[in-house]
């Protein structure tokens, strides 16, 4: 191989390595985030923070969680409805998780997204694209 062949080649490495890295920086992504457990007028309130990096709006989207106490036994099961999402954007959601202090929850599971609709009309899996996370010490998991 001559001097030509292997910079062409590189430089086609090169390329190719880049298209891929951009394609993985670019995979669609949901990700919620159980930011802030407080105790408010005997509830617990939960503050999640959502980021929505799908490419498009969501004008439905309720996510079912359960609440596990500190036994591990559920203490509570919730369907919340976090819609609109608007696109690449971030959204805060406040509500009360339990009647009673955070310090008896366990943990908190995203069970399901039973209903996630985009803008346009088309129902997504938005379970297969979503990352969770927690700031607290009660573990948001799925």
């Amino acid at each position: 191989m001559n001097s030509k062949s292997v910079v062409r080649a590189l430089g086609a490495a090169a390329a190719l390595m880049a298209l891929a890295g951009r394609g993985l920086a670019a995979d669609p992504a949901l990700s919620i985030e159980l930011n802030k457990l407080e105790d408010i007028d005997g509830k617990c309130r939960a503050s999640l923070v959502i980021d929505n990096r799908l490419g498009r709006a969501l004008d439905r989207f309720n996510i079912d969680l359960f609440v596990f106490d500190r036994a591990g036994v559920i203490a509570q099961r919730l369907l919340v409805d976090l819609a609109p999402l608007r696109d690449d954007k971030t959204t805060v959601a406040t509500f009360a998780l339990v009647e009673g202090p955070c310090s008896g929850i366990g943990r908190v599971l995203v069970n399901d997204i039973p209903a996630c609709r985009g803008a346009d009309g088309t129902d997504l899996d938005c379970v297969a694209a979503l990352a969770v996370s927690s700031r607290t010490g009660t573990p948001l998991v799925k």
